[in-house]
């Protein structure tokens, strides 16, 4: 399986191998699905919290006396049936974390890459390196191979290419190491230096 090599101003420059077992290797949707929604629970915080009832700070003392009054039994202002009382069966802190094996996370990102190669939406760059740091290279870059969001994958993050791209939301820049199901869902296209789809290959095969 072979792919074209573009320079940095979009004119072809040959072409390079890829590993058909990275970029043509079908997985289940379900398995994607998975690992997304596993990634997205790591997001979370998990810190919503709410008193219970006994956890109010407030009188103890019973509203008014149980009999005679015509109205139903009440006994602390602290009940959820009040205004500023308890709240009942709250969210509490608790951890969202889900771990999938890695092989079924690498599986995942092996199927989203697939699916991105046939659809012409992975970008193989000689070089990728923006070494002025200045974002108009960057957007300059983008117009040129008419990309209008992106992800870009590097050997290694410098800081003038992190300076480049810091204040562009349409952009973001990972290594191989790093390269995950949603952020590939979520930039559609993909823009890789030509070094780093060696790195790429072998740290998704062993």
């Amino acid at each position: 399986m072979e792919a074209k090599i573009f320079k940095m101003n979009g004119t072809e420059n040959g072409s390079i191998k890829l590993n058909e077992e990275v970029f043509a290797s079908k997985a289940h949707p379900q398995t994607i699905t998975d690992v997304v929604k596993a990634q997205l629970n790591n997001q979370r915080q998990g810190n919503a919290f709410t008193k219970s009832k006994g956890e109010v700070c407030a009188s103890t003392r019973k509203i008014y006396r149980q009999k005679g009054t015509g109205r139903a039994r009440q006994g602390s202002v602290k009940s959820p049936l009040h205004v500023g009382g308890g709240t009942t069966f709250g969210p509490r802190p608790h951890a969202f974390d889900q771990r999938p094996p890695k092989k079924v996370v690498d599986r995942a990102i092996i199927g989203v890459l697939t699916d991105k190669a046939n659809e012409g939406a992975i970008r193989v760059v000689e070089g990728l390196d923006f070494t002025s740091g200045k974002t108009k290279d960057v957007c300059a870059f983008l117009k040129s191979h008419k990309i209008e969001k992106a992800l870009f994958v590097v050997p290694e993050i410098t800081e003038n290419t992190r300076r480049a791209v810091a204040n562009l939301k349409n952009v973001k820049v990972v290594t191989p190491l790093h390269v995950n199901v949603v952020d590939l869902l979520n930039y559609g296209q993909v823009a890789i230096s030509d070094k780093a789809v060696k790195m790429l290959e072998e740290v998704l095969v062993k």
